[in-house]
């Protein structure tokens, strides 16, 4: 066996044996250590793709560096040896810088401070650029020339570069915006109308926004159009505590009417409204009895059962314990009367903003109202024959028999 020959199996023995003693024992030992801390970076840079790609990195710098000042081997110290270890080397430490970005995104989402925050799509441009020099390195390694001559000549393809990455620098511009403006955050819920988009944001990258929708499927929305487009942001809502519930009753017109003694009495028996129903009484017969005695029962003040119903609404919503009437805005007001008839609106807040919660606490809200509603002499308003049923006091099926 030739001199050369020998000193090539040392070689090559050395960096397999530098590559084995990384993996089975320097890496082994780094992790047990950083099991012991508590910290999560150092458990976030020890992950087994970050450590592959560092240990070629190290046989290539003892390839590159010692090999060709201690060894004299024709084959590598040969020009075009020396380039393609060194490109290998270049190659390698690219892949690894890459893989230490991915790590620092990664390390971003285990912090409160961070998690929000749309750094995936930082890193991503980061990675372009660190790309794209990674490849001029490269070919300026392998074609002979210097690294400064391939950059110089970038100023003329500038022109080229802006119409081919457009779409990359207004996404760039565009994660600035966002992030700077807090405009969105993994986790927030988000519409975007234009897009079909109604759900929570699980990624924010450079070029596109992932939102997965309330039927779980996903919709993916150019970073750039975020800035540009109509989107509703619900995390202040989430942020406020409190879920608004705004909905109506519509009230058939042809119901409304003044309350007799008799209805008054029998609403009395209605413990949210008693009260209300007594001192309501007093102030009508005070103003009444100030007011002329020809006046006829209609230009006097008299109790609807509609005025009526609207208050006891705003009692039994007070009394709900899962809505928040204190603090947050509440109202129980009439609409402008339609063809529809006049509708009752309830405007206030729940105390959670759990979505299923919510449902449940509006629907048992209007389950009672709808049910309480004939105990005032009020009809739902109903488009059609079950309207025309209702006007004659029939039941449905009479109506149709008529």
């Amino acid at each position: 066996m030739t001199d050369e020959n020998l000193r090539l199996l040392i070689i090559i023995g050395s960096s397999f044996g530098i590559f084995l003693i990384l993996r089975i024992l320097v890496f082994p030992a780094l992790k047990r250590i950083a099991k012991k801390t508590n910290t999560i970076i150092d458990d976030l840079f020890l992950e087994k793709k970050f450590l592959n790609r560092l240990s070629f990195v190290a046989v290539f710098t003892f390839l590159n560096g010692i090999v060709f000042t201690e060894f004299s081997i024709d084959l590598m110290n040969s020009e075009v040896g020396q380039r393609i270890i060194s490109s290998f080397l270049a190659i390698f430490l690219g892949l690894t810088l890459n893989e230490l970005l991915s790590i620092l995104n990664n390390a971003s989402s285990k912090y409160d401070a961070l998690k929000d925050r749309p750094i995936k799509g930082y890193i991503q441009i980061v990675k372009i650029i660190l790309n794209a020099f990674i490849f001029i390195i490269v070919f300026a390694i392998l074609s002979g020339q210097s690294v400064t001559y391939y950059i110089s000549g970038l100023g003329a393809l500038t022109a080229v570069l802006l119409l081919v990455f457009q779409d990359t620098i207004l996404s760039f511009v565009a994660s600035v915006q966002i992030g700077q403006n807090n405009i969105i955050n993994n986790g927030d819920w988000i519409e975007v109308p234009e897009y079909g988009a109604d759900g929570d944001v699980i990624d924010i990258a450079l070029h596109t926004v992932k939102v997965q929708n309330w039927d779980k499927t996903i919709t993916s929305i150019p970073t750039s159009k975020i800035i540009s487009t109509s989107v509703k942001n619900w995390r202040g809502m989430s942020e406020f505590g409190g879920r608004r519930i705004m909905r109506s009753i519509t009230v058939d017109i042809s119901s409304i009417k003044f309350l007799s003694i008799q209805d008054i009495e029998n609403l009395k028996k209605i413990p949210p409204i008693k009260s209300y129903l007594d001192e309501k009484i007093k102030e009508v017969e005070m103003f009444n009895n100030d007011s002329s005695n020809d006046a006829s029962q209609i230009e006097q003040r008299n109790l609807t059962n509609i005025g009526t119903f609207r208050a006891y609404v705003e009692n039994y919503l007070r009394q709900n314990e899962s809505l928040d009437t204190q603090n947050m805005t509440f109202l129980v007001r009439q609409l402008a009367p339609t063809n529809q008839g006049v509708s009752i609106q309830i405007y206030t807040f729940t105390k959670t903003t759990d979505w299923v919660e919510y449902e449940k606490i509006q629907s048992d809200i209007f389950d009672h109202l709808l049910a309480v509603l004939h105990k005032f002499d009020l009809r739902a308003y109903q488009d059609g024959i079950v309207e025309a049923a209702a006007m004659k006091n029939l039941h449905f099926n009479e109506g149709l028999k008529d």
